[in-house]
């Protein structure tokens, strides 16, 4: 956020203000760093989602600014730290006060500019126009002093937001990891679908994988067989990922795929493949060598289609994983 030079980023904010100001865009702290970024098109994930939401709305809300800002202009981290809420309130102080005298600023130099574009209609002599010149000349240079002052404290405000990521990236990593699997754990694969919806097109596939029987494992032969069964499949299910894909442990022995740029008839193709191999592997635990009867796996697999959500894609995937439950286990379904 905001990795540009002292001049990169005046001429930014010379770029953004008449910007929001012909959308109406109130001057908060959230949208000025918005149209900061959106005019640096340094993140075009963010211009695409702006510009969907002004086709929309014909603004941008003031509850769509705040979350825009949070997920592209401020780390993750963030919102596991809450130790450092002291040190981002006073960062955000600070910003908000800089932010309101800048608008400010900005206010009193639209009405200069007003009142200049009024007074020519009456300009008779060029003693007139001088001092007219003149009176417009001071303004400005006021008027862009602010703006370089406000950039500098951008500039300052990223510097510590890049501290504070330092400190904390290793909790936000933790904290979307499951530590049984070390694959990602169900809010690290939410993140994983929430980030990659928005570029669906009829193209991202959900697979959701649960081993069969786990509990009866876990009966026979008892808790720790059913932990190092969960670890194998994790290794398997990972070792046979293709590209872009992503895989997660939901829960127990439940795991999820999600594969980006692929049709269901793809996915349907590759969830067999898992289906298959798992049903063949033989199985030892390896504290006892004690060989566990055929593991198998149910499947559900379906993909995202025209406007749903991330909500609705997974429950249609749990519900085609229900059914080959249902459907005597050791079975793909999908839609």
């Amino acid at each position: 956020m905001f990795q540009h030079s002292v001049t990169q980023a005046n001429e930014l904010m010379r770029l953004a203000i008449p910007l929001m100001e012909k959308l109406d865009i109130p001057p908060t702290p959230y949208n000025y760093g918005i149209w900061y970024e959106y005019t640096s098109n340094r993140t075009p994930k963010l211009n695409r989602v702006v510009d969907r939401t002004l086709r929309r709305f014909g603004s941008l809300p003031a509850f769509v600014s705040q979350e825009l800002f949070n997920e592209f202009l401020l780390p993750k981290e963030f919102q596991y730290a809450y130790q450092q809420g002291p040190v981002l309130k006073e960062l955000t102080d600070n910003l908000e006060s800089e932010t309101s005298t800048a608008s400010n600023e900005i206010h009193t130099f639209h009405e200069a500019l007003r009142n200049t574009k009024e007074a020519l209609k009456d300009i008779k002599t060029p003693d007139q126009l001088e001092k007219l010149t003149s009176q417009l000349e001071l303004r400005t240079l006021k008027t862009n002093q602010i703006i370089e002052h406000y950039s500098q404290s951008l500039l300052r405000a990223q510097e510590e937001i890049a501290k504070l990521r330092e400190g904390l990236s290793d909790a936000n990593k933790a904290s979307e990891i499951d530590p049984l699997t070390l694959l990602a754990n169900e809010k690290g694969f939410e993140h994983a679908l929430l980030s990659l919806t928005p570029y669906a097109e009829d193209d991202l596939s959900l697979i959701l994988i649960d081993i069969d029987d786990l509990s009866v494992i876990n009966n026979e032969y008892g808790k720790n067989v059913g932990t190092s069964l969960i670890r194998y499949i994790a290794k398997l299910l990972f070792r046979l990922l293709p590209e872009k894909a992503s895989i997660g442990r939901i829960n127990g022995g439940r795991f999820a795929i999600l594969l980006s740029e692929t049709e269901i008839a793809v996915a349907v193709k590759f969830a067999e493949l898992l289906r298959n191999e798992i049903e063949t592997q033989k199985i030892r635990y390896k504290n006892t060598k004690v060989l566990l009867p055929q593991v198998t796996v149910s499947i559900g697999v379906t993909t995202l289609i025209g406007d749903e959500s991330p909500n609705q894609l997974i429950k249609k995937a749990q519900h085609f994983l229900l059914y080959a439950k249902r459907s005597g286990k050791n079975q793909c379904c999908s839609s």
